[in-house]
């Protein structure tokens, strides 16, 4: 059954102290697109979430992030600036020895410089965040892979029904080709007798004419072209694997088959039923335009 591009998914699995939040947000594109927002600790684990990414979607822009909930980041460590502690220490007892006191100011004002205590940033574990982050991930994915084919199931109902329709078109606009040619027998008949002044056109040059018209205005091919192009629309919309690029190009392929029918029949009819498909046509390749 086809999927379509357009779905939301959310997961959340347990980390340290805290969890790993991920979101993802798909529509339709005409190829892969991944967009990650990481958390910076993160960022060398890009090309194997985009990579994981790969695996399970073939086509869509893909917006994800990464939060993290509680302590799943590892906090940053606090160290002491020695160098700025032993300074410090030194005019200390510098401003004893002058003042002549023996009281002790506390630690207070020198926790109060930011220099004093700085943080250390410690390299993270990849492959132990990438083990807590990976079921997050495959819980977004499978909500995100639900909602693709719960819509991709009403788009294939959608179009089934439109094809239908196109189909009942394309063998109207075919059935025309008969009542073109005669009537343009009928008229070109009428015009030979008033130009010629005779009672009766010569039965011979007027089945020539209408010969050549007949051969002009004849679209059996076309239709017999548009009723394959629709079978396999129709087995595409039953297909397991990815067949979005395929839908597109057979409803190039029966726009290309309504044109040349349409400038095969001079006729005022028929030319509204080719606006007819053209239109459907085009309903048809938006809906197509969000299918993977």
């Amino acid at each position: 059954m086809i999927k379509s591009m357009t779905a939301y998914g959310r997961g959340q699995a347990p980390a340290g102290e805290g969890s790993w939040i991920v979101e993802i947000r798909t529509v339709n594109s005409r190829f892969l697109d991944p967009h990650l927002r990481l958390p910076s600790g993160l960022i060398g684990l890009e090309d194997r979430v985009k990579k994981y990414l790969g695996e399970r979607l073939t086509r869509g822009r893909i917006n994800l992030s990464v939060s993290a909930s509680g302590a799943a980041e590892a906090s940053p460590r606090l160290v002491l600036n020695h160098p700025l502690v032993r300074e410090y220490r030194r005019v200390l007892e510098e401003l004893k020895q002058e003042l002549g006191v023996e009281a002790d100011p506390g630690l207070a004002p020198f926790l109060a410089n930011r220099d004093l205590i700085l943080m250390e940033e410690t390299a993270p574990d990849l492959e132990v965040i990438w083990a807590a982050l990976e079921p997050a991930l495959a819980l977004a994915l499978n909500e995100a892979e639900t909602m693709r084919r719960a819509e991709g199931a009403a788009l294939a109902q959608d179009l089934s029904e439109r094809l239908a329709r196109v189909e009942e078109l394309f063998k109207r606009a075919a059935a025309r080709s008969p009542e073109i040619v005669e009537n343009y027998r009928q008229r070109l008949k009428e015009r030979l007798n008033k130009l010629m002044e005779l009672p009766e056109v010569d039965p011979q040059r007027l089945a020539l004419e209408v010969a050549v018209i007949a051969d002009k205005c004849d679209v059996t091919e076309e239709a017999v072209r548009a009723m394959s192009h629709l079978e396999q629309l129709r087995a595409f919309l039953r297909a397991a694997e990815p067949v979005g690029r395929k839908l597109d190009f057979l409803i190039q392929e029966l726009n290309r088959e309504a044109n040349t029918m349409g400038s095969k029949s001079p006729d005022a009819d028929a030319s509204q039923v080719i606006v007819e498909i053209k239109t459907e046509l085009e309903r048809i390749r938006e809906q197509v335009q969000n299918i993977e």
